[in-house]
């Protein structure tokens, strides 16, 4: 055997210590199954590995499993595993290493020097770890002109700061410690704190759209293509977005659904394009008052079919956090919806305690990846609706002889009366 896949399957249990029998294996993908870790120190017997990935595993924490010995590993992919400690200096030495995805993880310590030095690297995911000391230079001197992406966001770096949290293709966003907020640019620190007086109590975007008006509200442009390793801020800093992934077998793959037949809906265009994520897409409200909100979520599948071709095979699940819990799990679009192009709402009431939105959509390995083409996969969503609860106090002042009617207006207003 020399290839082993079972992404988004139920195969459940531990990883078995007999894949060490699997001499002769190039590839093994287990990515969003429900085993569970850790992965078995005789992985380090695979030397013909070329392709591994393994992600969203449950069970007890585990350090970096041991891959030394396969020099000729060319994707790695070891994300949300539960993995601690420092990251092995050994893999920075991996000539033909492609992609290295760690992210998700419980990773301290340095970036080791030695990633400065692969020739081959193009994709570079450590984000939401615990990574510290310095921002490595070599990784600020990057270009945009030689294609490599690196996100290190959510990460509790101390010193070397950027002056921007997005240079060329290296998002940095929310990557450093909280203990030197001040010398730290705003969307560097943790939660993307708010330095000015909060003044917005409602946002409103078209994700993957164009600036449009509905039932009077306006819906912000959110039209930019990029998302391999992002972080854009809207012109007026009310909003912002950070995106992380590459789509598998299909680099040039785009980050905005677009719509090719006509909907049939309410409100069109704000389904005729969708904002898509590979891995994970994070959207916040900046400088919004404290209090309670209402989070409408709009969704519509415009990329799969229904009329029994290849195209209505596809299958798109991913899971969605707002302020950090989780509201949906294992989300279908399709079969919330009741099929596709049909619109499906979801509605939340958040807090808001520290001036910042956030509302994370995250890809956990289930679903197809390859329908209609190869890299369709991963979190879609249409628009944005956040707007903030109003309180009414009722005020009534009673003689004694109206006391027999506070009965009768409390059953009016049983959330008003004081």
């Amino acid at each position: 055997m020399t290839d082993f896949r079972i992404d988004g399957t139920n195969i459940s249990g531990r990883i078995p210590s007999f894949i060490k029998n699997w001499q002769r294996v190039n590839r093994i993908d287990m990515q969003g199954t429900l085993m569970s870790g850790p992965i078995p120190p005789e992985i380090s017997l695979l030397k013909n590995l070329t392709e591994l990935r393994v992600t969203d595993l449950s069970g007890p924490s585990m350090k970096f499993p041991p891959l030394q010995y396969a020099q000729h590993l060319t994707k790695v992919v070891l994300r949300n595993c539960s993995i601690y400690g420092e990251i092995p200096d050994y893999l920075g030495q991996m000539q033909y290493l492609i992609l290295m995805d760690l992210s998700f993880n419980r990773l301290t310590g340095q970036i080791p020097k030695s990633f400065g030095e692969m020739g081959a690297l193009q994709y570079l995911y450590l984000t939401d770890n615990m990574l510290t000391g310095d921002l490595p230079g070599w990784m600020l001197k990057n270009k945009a002109s030689n294609k490599v992406n690196m996100d290190v966001s959510y990460n509790n770096f101390t010193g070397n700061p950027p002056n921007e949290c997005q240079q060329a293709n290296v998002n940095m966003v929310s990557s450093f410690s909280s203990s030197n907020n001040n010398l730290l640019r705003p969307c560097l620190r943790k939660n993307l704190p708010c330095i000015d007086k909060p003044r917005y109590s409602s946002l409103f975007i078209n994700c993957g759209g164009k600036r449009v008006e509905v039932d009077g509200n306006i819906y912000e442009d959110d039209s930019s293509r990029i998302g391999t390793s992002t972080f854009v801020l809207s012109d007026d800093r009310k909003w912002a977005y950070s995106s992380t992934g590459d789509f598998v077998g299909n680099p040039d793959a785009d980050y905005i659904a677009r719509n090719t037949s006509k909907l049939i809906l309410a409100n069109p265009e704000l389904y005729t394009e969708a904002r898509l994520s590979p891995l994970s897409l994070k959207y916040y409200g900046l400088c919004m008052e404290n209090g309670e909100y209402s989070v409408k979520l709009h969704f519509a599948e415009i990329m799969f079919t229904e009329d029994n071709t290849f195209s209505s095979n596809g299958k798109r699940i991913f899971d969605v956090f707002i302020q950090g819990t989780k509201v949906l799990k294992d989300f279908n679009i399709q079969d919330e919806a009741g099929g596709v192009h049909r619109v499906i709402t979801k509605n939340f009431t958040t807090n808001i305690t520290e001036n910042t939105l956030e509302i994370h959509l995250y890809w956990g390995g289930k679903g197809t990846t390859g329908v209609p083409d190869r890299g369709v996969y991963g979190p879609l969503i249409s628009a944005i609706s956040v707007t903030q609860c109003k309180v009414f106090t009722l005020k009534l002042n009673l003689s004694l002889s109206q006391h027999h009617n506070m009965d009768i207006v409390q059953s009016y207003f049983p959330y008003a009366w004081k």
